[in-house]
């Protein structure tokens, strides 16, 4: 009897897996993205691009060559036929080339590692704004640096590249956790252990997308 369970139960569980398995592709190097603009972040989790870019035109109804480098508008032509457009500033982010890029910084900026935590780098240009003579434009002071996060792929947040910022996804995993609480304070806030846990995490809780 308990010989005919387990041969159950791992029946149940091949064809649960089968069945995900139909309606989700896992991604890998060489995984193929729909091409287009996103308006949110589950544009991006369902691999379905609010308009593609083959349908995009710049002000003078020509392709767009480069959406980091328009203008401010995008066109395209909707299923009614009518002529829509489409702000910059309602971008959240695109793919081009296979290539996402996500609003973050100065623009828009490529994800570097994709998984279900991604990581990306941006620059990202501050102002000093202080002192007598500021409120006459004067004696201000603007530095650009360059920064990282991670984006969360399940709840889509843009999480700071430090322990304290991905342990929100890392709780998600008791294992990770556990061998996360054994660590050395020192050790704990070092890059290195950051970068481990988020490969750790990724080859853990593979990233899908549905079919």
């Amino acid at each position: 009897m308990r010989a005919l369970f387990l041969s159950m139960t791992w029946a149940f569980s091949a064809l649960l897996f089968a069945q995900q398995d139909s309606t989700r592709v896992r991604y890998q190097p060489g995984f193929v993205f729909r091409e287009g603009v996103y308006f949110g972040f589950e544009d991006l989790r369902d691999n379905r691009p609010a308009v593609l870019l083959k349908d995009l035109l710049d002000k003078n109804k020509r392709p767009v060559p480069d959406l980091r480098q328009s203008d401010g508008r995008l066109y395209y032509t909707d299923t009614s036929g009518t002529q829509q457009t489409i702000d910059m500033d309602r971008i959240w982010g695109f793919c081009d080339h296979n290539v996402v890029y996500v609003r973050s910084g100065n623009g828009f900026n490529r994800i570097g590692m994709m998984g279900s935590l991604a990581h990306l780098m941006f620059d990202v240009t501050y102002s000093n704004w202080g002192g007598y003579y500021s409120m006459y434009g004067y004696g201000t002071n603007t530095y650009t640096v360059q920064e990282q996060r991670v984006l969360d792929m399940e709840s889509g947040a843009f999480l700071p590249v430090s322990m304290g910022g991905i342990l929100p996804a890392i709780a998600r995993d008791r294992i990770l956790q556990e061998e996360y609480d054994t660590l050395p304070k020192k050790e704990r806030r070092s890059e290195a252990t950051v970068f481990r846990f988020i490969r750790r995490y990724n080859e853990r809780h593979p990233l899908y997308f549905p079919r």
